[in-house]
């Protein structure tokens, strides 16, 4: 096998779930080159993975125009690959590597793509993301693993904020209003903010640029000189790096929860709705906590009311307490 294309899911949190797979595809065949076709959003993801020599990325937002998919299948064609995988489940991502002329296309049978698809298992929703992609391949070779390889997220380690002083450093993602109902309520974020200050730890708020309107007022009701705004203010390979530099991150976000899982930051993930249940979702890292309160309650809206401050910060202490007791 000299050469394989994969086609990434459209996010960050899912494409990271792809690493322990790649790691199998490398382990499967060393000599390969791996070329990775994904939306710009997500190629950070392998900017330093020594395992890839090559992203053909698009905008995510003309991920449906003709002109995408013209130039995916002239740059993979050129790649001249004996193997394809798709990890994402669409009709359109099996026509244009058959399009390219890749020699055999790996992906699950969805969306009557079958005829596309030179090996097609059943997708089967219930399995744990990281399960899903993973199992995609092994089952092509036969099933010859049985352990999966760990998240792989290799970063610069470039600097992106500082702290006069060596207080540990909390990220936090509470999100906005624009979050529905998986944003963690306003005055409950203010009161964590307020009880991290009070317990002398460095707070650093991050987001994308959605959310920097809420998180800002945050900032202007503490007014505390330990906190910091990144929110909107990162690239996404300084999120990574930034994400990588805390103790502990506290998030709404699913993509910040599986970036910490992949660098090992201990994280906190505040669970109000998912699009995906929950189960299927959780990082596979000891690191981690999902709190998640549903109780008899009726909607869906108020679980996030559940996860008091109090709450949250116990189970900082705790995943701090571990932290430094193995360090």
């Amino acid at each position: 096998m000299k050469k394989i294309i994969i086609r990434t899911p459209n996010f960050i949190g899912d494409t990271i779930n792809t690493t322990p797979c790649i790691q199998l595809v490398k382990q499967e065949y060393p000599d390969a080159e791996i070329v990775i076709v994904c939306p710009n959003l997500v190629k950070d993801v392998f900017k330093y993975d020594p395992r890839i020599t090559q992203c053909i990325s698009y905008p995510i937002s003309k991920r449906n125009k003709w002109s995408t998919h013209w130039h995916i299948i002239k740059e993979v064609r050129k790649q001249k690959a004996e193997l394809g995988i798709i990890f994402i489940n669409t009709f359109i991502s099996a026509l244009l590597f058959k399009l390219a002329g890749i020699k055999c296309i790996v992906g699950y049978n969805n969306e009557g793509r079958g005829f596309l698809l030179d090996f097609k298992p059943k997708i089967n929703k219930n399995k744990h993301y990281i399960n899903h992609y993973a199992s995609l391949f092994n089952e092509f070779i036969g099933n010859k693993y049985t352990y999966l390889p760990e998240l792989y997220l290799p970063i610069s380690g470039k600097k992106t904020f500082n702290f006069n002083n060596k207080k540990k450093i909390i990220g936090f993602y509470p999100g906005g209003k624009h979050k529905g109902m998986r944003h963690y309520p306003a005055q409950y974020a203010i009161e964590l903010i307020k009880l991290m200050h009070n317990a002398e730890y460095n707070i650093v708020l991050i987001g994308d640029e959605t959310d920097d309107k809420s998180q800002s007022q945050y900032i202007k009701a503490t007014n505390f000189d330990n906190i910091l705004n990144l929110t909107g203010r990162t690239n996404i390979e300084d999120f990574f790096n930034t994400i990588a530099a805390f103790d502990l991150l506290i998030t709404i976000d699913s993509a910040a929860m599986h970036i910490a899982a992949a660098v090992k930051t201990p994280f906190i993930a505040l669970m109000g709705l998912s699009t995906s249940p929950t189960s299927t979702i959780i990082p596979k890292v000891p690191l981690g906590r999902i709190i998640k309160i549903e109780n008899n309650l009726i909607r869906e809206e108020d679980y996030m009311k559940n996860i008091t401050p109090k709450i949250v910060m116990n189970n900082i202490q705790e995943l701090l307490s571990a932290k430094s007791s193995k360090e």
